[in-house]
């Protein structure tokens, strides 16, 4: 299947299930790092979904689903959501450069509730391991452009839609001068003319490193350069808002936790696990609100 997916007609419940699998694999070693959270983050696109379907996803933040519930709710997905959100678990799991056991064992366990062959979870590991060294590389022109085609072609091969790639982020926070050729070749390996827009989009918006647009988009069409700015303003836009929604859940349950330390007598166990709990909140609090003052100083956000 080569067309691009339509998200927002996308069933919110999948859109749910999705974004969860992604928090509960974050999870899956007991904690959270500020680089999965920025990578879930920048990933989410809760536009268009319930008020009651945007605080559920925000509220993963606090206490994740299980992820056996979301893989087996997406189990019969559209193939690219499927093909996707495999893409976004390996790059997860990898986001902090670590893999957890129970992380490994999350992997396995979506390959098989996802329906994806063994040859094409090593196509998917090889293509983020490329992905991963290109964000590591920087600008380098000629080599992003070849890894990229190289690594894509990886999934071809093994039957994994390229379209699919359009809807993961796995491709966030490249920025690479010369990234175009490399996407003319996605655009030729799957039949598409051009570049292929939400790949494009997705690359050149990156997180917080965006560089070199005009560069990246001269072909000449001015109309196309604007079409390309506004969508990295709204994706920015979109990004920020997701973050602000979690970091009041946040400080919803913080307070709560707070109001119920000072209010109830505890024993000494419920009230040290308690305090942990605050603490643990905090730190997380804490990095979103970083991240978001970072995107909102590179993108010129007030």
């Amino acid at each position: 299947m080569n067309e691009l997916l339509d998200l927002t007609k996308v069933p919110e419940s999948d859109r749910i299930a999705f974004y969860g699998a992604l928090f509960a694999l974050a999870f899956a070693d007991d904690s959270i790092d500020k680089e999965e959270v920025e990578l879930i983050f920048s990933v989410m696109e809760l536009e268009g979904m319930s008020e009651v379907g945007r605080r559920q996803v925000q509220s993963y933040i606090i206490e994740p689903p299980s992820l056996w519930a979301c893989l087996r709710a997406l189990s019969i997905a559209n193939e690219q959501l499927r093909y996707s959100l495999m893409i976004n678990l390996v790059d997860t799991a990898w986001a902090n450069d670590e893999l957890d056991s129970n992380e490994e064992e999350g992997i396995i366990l979506a390959q098989r509730e996802l329906n994806i062959s063994y040859e094409q979870l090593e196509a998917i590991k090889q293509f983020i391991q490329k992905v991963r060294e290109i964000r590591v590389r920087g600008l380098d022109d000629n080599y992003a452009a070849d890894a990229l085609k190289t690594a894509t072609a990886g999934l071809t091969a093994v039957g994994v839609p390229v379209a699919a790639i359009w809807f993961s982020g796995s491709v966030i926070g490249l920025s690479a001068a010369g990234i175009t050729s490399g996407l003319a070749g996605l655009g030729a390996l799957i039949g598409i003319g051009g570049m292929i827009p939400g790949i494009g989009v997705a690359i050149l918006l990156g997180t917080g490193i965006f560089m070199g647009v005009n560069a990246l988009l001269d072909t000449g069409d001015k109309s196309k350069k604007a079409q390309h700015q506004a969508e990295k303003e709204r994706k920015a836009q979109l990004v920020i808002k997701n973050m602000q929604g979690a970091i009041n859940q946040l400080v919803e349950q913080i307070s709560s936790l707070q109001e119920r330390a000072t209010k109830l007598e505890a024993s000494a166990a419920e009230a040290e696990a308690n305090q942990e709990a605050i603490r643990l909140l905090t730190e997380r609090l804490k990095f979103i609100q970083q991240s978001v003052n970072k995107r909102k100083q590179a993108y010129g956000v007030a």
